[in-house]
């Protein structure tokens, strides 16, 4: 069995998903304590010689294995999970690209310096659902948002939220896009609008718990920022009901001027005056509009929430629980427009819950997967060439294991054995609710 292989299979072993009560899971185990660097790597660090830090720290690493055979109780060891964790960084990074972020600024050095002094945050980057693929500009965005809010006291409550938009700005189907509308799409501003609305408790509880990899989902629309606040402030529903938000805009496919929504003119009028959502809201679209504007409604108050993409039609899906998708305006069934496996495949949102249904033993296989590559050289030049062995390249193939073991359902959305139903689609607009109906942390 190769390492892929492996990967996949230790997590597809985590508890059936429809045990969980609430769209996060209970909170893992401590993540891996830092230990002191050896001064000879500390010094490298300091001076930014990231190729030297990454031959010293591999020629540890072989050392520490020939020592101790089982990897197990290497990986439970935390001098050595600190030293792998820094490996893993730099090979999918590059010591190169890694030294042009240190040497932009002071600031940015020190950022460097503390994020690889800190194991746990680095494996909340390495296992944010999508191997970096282009992790230069993650590394980058992290460290703006650090040189921004990381001597705040409360920063490392934050720490998932920041490297959650780090992973989608830069990896992914939606990163294109949104670096395309870089203008009204800024991951720094991005990450304290989430920020300030979960510290004014208006946010869903749950929130606050959600892993990178969630994260994704709740932050990664390529509508502009300010549709974020515009949301939360305007569109407030009961929190299972956001698969009924899109009906907060009204469908139509020209505007009041009689421009088509097919032609470049719908939304021109009222472009540079308010953002896309309240342009939605107030001028209406068609499927893909009110889907995005529903989508991004439940992403506002956090939400986790996608796009569905349908022959001829474009829906969205919303979680109400971990493991379980509800879809609105006629999904969830379809292509998931944001997505963590390497196609927008119907089915990629059960078999991603299924894989990271358990924090810790999807944690356990990003080390076995940092393990198995930490012999191979860095090489981000080439598209794919810098990834690990992953679950995600094994996806389409396990797909028949996932369905014949797990028994899911892609009508409902969740893993409990039924027959799936024909999806019905929503025909009128039910009322919005006036008030929300949380208002409380965790």
């Amino acid at each position: 069995m190769n390492i892929s292989h492996l990967i996949l299979c230790t997590s597809l072993l985590a508890a059936p998903i429809c045990a969980a009560q609430d769209f996060t899971e209970p909170e893992a185990a401590a993540p891996v304590v830092a230990s002191p660097l050896p001064s000879s790597m500390a010094q490298k660090i300091s001076s930014g010689d990231f190729a030297g830090l990454q031959t010293e720290i591999r020629e540890a690493l072989q050392a520490a294995g020939e020592q101790t055979k089982a990897t197990q109780k290497l990986l439970q060891d935390n001098k050595y999970r600190h030293l792998l964790d820094i490996h893993e960084l730099l090979r999918v990074t590059g010591p190169d690209n890694m030294k042009a972020v240190f040497s932009k600024s002071p600031q940015d050095a020190a950022f460097v310096k503390a994020f690889l002094q800190d194991p746990g945050w680095m494996e909340l980057y390495l296992g944010a659902g999508l191997i970096p693929e282009n992790s230069p500009t993650g590394i980058q965005i992290l460290s703006d948002i650090w040189k921004a809010d990381g001597k705040s006291p409360d920063f490392r409550t934050y720490q998932s939220l920041a490297t959650g938009i780090a992973s989608v700005f830069s990896t992914g189907p939606f990163a294109g896009k949104l670096k395309a509308n870089s203008a009204n799409c800024n991951p720094v501003r991005r990450y304290q609008i989430f920020k300030k609305l979960h510290q004014e408790n208006k946010l869903h509880p749950g929130f606050i718990k959600l892993r990178p990899w969630e994260i994704r989902f709740v932050t990664g629309i390529h509508w502009d920022d300010k549709s974020y606040e515009w949301l939360n402030e305007h569109i407030n529903l009961p929190w299972r009901r956001y698969t009924d938000a899109c009906w907060a805009a009204p469908y139509t496919g020209n505007n009041f001027f009689g421009d088509t929504i097919q032609g470049p003119l719908f939304y021109v009028p009222w472009r540079d005056s308010s953002g896309e959502a309240e342009n939605t809201r107030t001028i209406g679209g068609v499927c893909g509009g009110l889907s995005h504007f529903g989508t991004m409604a439940a992403q506002a108050h956090g939400i986790p929430a996608y796009p569905v993409g349908q022959p001829g039609h474009c829906a969205y899906a919303v979680r109400v629980k971990r493991g379980q998708w509800k879809g609105g305006f006629g999904g969830p069934d379809g292509g998931m427009h944001n997505h963590i496996f390497g196609s927008e495949a119907p089915t990629s949102y059960l078999l991603m819950e299924a894989v990271f249904a358990d924090n810790e033993k999807i944690d356990l296989a990003y080390q076995w997967a940092s393990q198995a590559t930490r012999t191979r050289p860095s090489n981000p030049g080439r598209k794919r060439s810098n990834k690990r062995p992953s679950i995600l390249s094994s996806a389409r193939s396990f797909s028949g294991f996932f369905w014949k073991n797990r028994a899911c359902s892609p009508s409902t959305g969740t893993c409990t054995p039924r027959t799936p139903s024909p999806t019905t689609r929503a025909t009128d607009s039910p009322p919005l609710a006036s008030s929300r109906t949380y208002r409380t942390n965790s």
